[in-house]
């Protein structure tokens, strides 16, 4: 019953798409969705049909491939339809969610949006003063992570949606089981992305349901003006400081690819990223030696790990302190804001501020260029 209706419902969507919109549709468009396209992002296409809005997930996570979840937005039902583990009719906007991933807080903080968060995963990863107040509270809820999610809890809730992640396709199970419990989830995937301001453009994806489209597209296109104009500043410069990224982990050094998010934000920094030639996007595992080797020639190191001192980082590989970075006095981690648990305010706030980001990286690779710029996410260790 629940398939018939939904393929009833898209059976109409974009039947209409067809011929010549009547006047009464186009002044109908909701304004749920973002008026422009979507000039970034590419895991998702957001498209009005009257008073509906389409929204496509693709890929939504690490090698997926060919894997589409589809959810139909409208304010003209009584209550969401769940169609199938991969189609939803959703009831906008909503009142009561749940996020799964601390990105996702930074989305709907950014939007003015926090009231209708009544549950997380992580409570103590929170950085969101008001939110932690909230907690505190008893307001919002911790409804646990992956195998441990508490489904009783998310029952209780009875939210509008979950907005669910995966990083592999092991989270169709949770997503099976919240369908199962008639619970709406909808799948984001904003940290696939590669370009800073593709991630931060999923705002408009969050703002789709809570029907403030209008809103989230001044908000982008403010923030991607100023990346835009700090990235055109940038490549002016003549010298590219060689750059290093991470820590070992356990032993292993994990890289990120040159198509990788933080390469992109390197090179638009002004740096010349010392991995730039790897062909992927995501970490990869690489010999401690061949980074060694690497890292000899950078003038800058950035983004290490949990280590908050110097001394942290050689506690890992005494060797560390002969790099030029560390004899140089030239490491930077994006540490700076961080709560009591260690939660780290860059993978919460930061995905909505590319912008500060991007200055914070100029300001540390090339100085004289935004001279007056105090650091907000990143810091030098000592």
């Amino acid at each position: 019953m629940r398939c018939w209706y939904m393929s009833l419902v898209i059976f109409f969507i974009l039947s209409g798409c067809n011929g010549r919109k009547s006047e009464t549709a186009k002044a109908n468009t909701s304004r749920g969705a973002s008026s422009g396209r979507i000039k970034y992002a590419s895991g998702f296409v957001l498209e009005e049909h009257g008073d509906r809005v389409v929204i496509n997930v693709t890929n939504p996570w690490q090698n997926a491939q060919q894997t589409t979840y589809s959810y139909v937005l409208t304010s003209s039902v009584e209550s969401s339809v769940i169609s199938s583990n991969r189609e939803s009719l959703i009831k906008v906007p909503v009142r009561r969610v749940v996020c799964l991933s601390t990105t996702h807080i930074g989305f709907i903080d950014d939007l003015g949006m926090t009231e209708s968060i009544i549950g997380i995963s992580g409570k103590d990863f929170i950085v969101s003063r008001h939110l932690r107040e909230r907690i505190a509270d008893h307001e919002i809820s911790d409804v646990g992570y992956d195998e441990n999610i508490n489904y009783e809890l998310l029952l209780q809730l009875d939210p509008d949606i979950v907005f669910a992640y995966g990083v592999t396709g092991s989270v169709t199970r949770i997503i099976n089981k919240l369908n199962e419990l008639n619970i709406p989830v909808v799948l984001v995937a904003e940290y696939l992305e590669q370009h800073p301001l593709a991630k931060m453009e999923w705002i408009k994806f969050f703002a789709a349901f809570y029907g403030m489209g209008t809103e989230a597209d001044v908000r982008f296109d403010s923030v991607a003006h100023e990346y835009n104009r700090l990235a055109e500043l940038a490549s002016q410069v003549s010298l590219k400081p060689e750059v290093i990224l991470g820590l070992p982990w356990r032993g292993t050094w994990y890289v990120s690819g040159g198509e990788s998010y933080v390469a992109k934000l390197v090179a638009d920094a002004g740096g010349n990223y010392v991995w730039k030639t790897l062909d992927y996007k995501d970490s990869k595992p690489v010999e401690l030696e061949k980074v060694y080797q690497n890292a000899l020639t950078a003038e800058f190191w950035l983004n290490t790990g949990d280590a908050r001192s110097k001394a942290e980082i050689i506690s890992s590989d005494e060797r560390f302190k002969n790099l030029p970075a560390f004899t140089g006095n030239a490491i930077y981690n994006n540490n700076r804001l961080l709560n009591d648990a260690g939660g780290n305010d860059y993978f919460e706030s930061g995905v909505v501020e590319p912008h500060i980001i991007l200055a914070d990286l100029i300001s540390i690779l090339h100085p004289q260029l935004l001279p007056s710029h105090e650091l907000k996410y990143y810091q030098k260790l000592q």
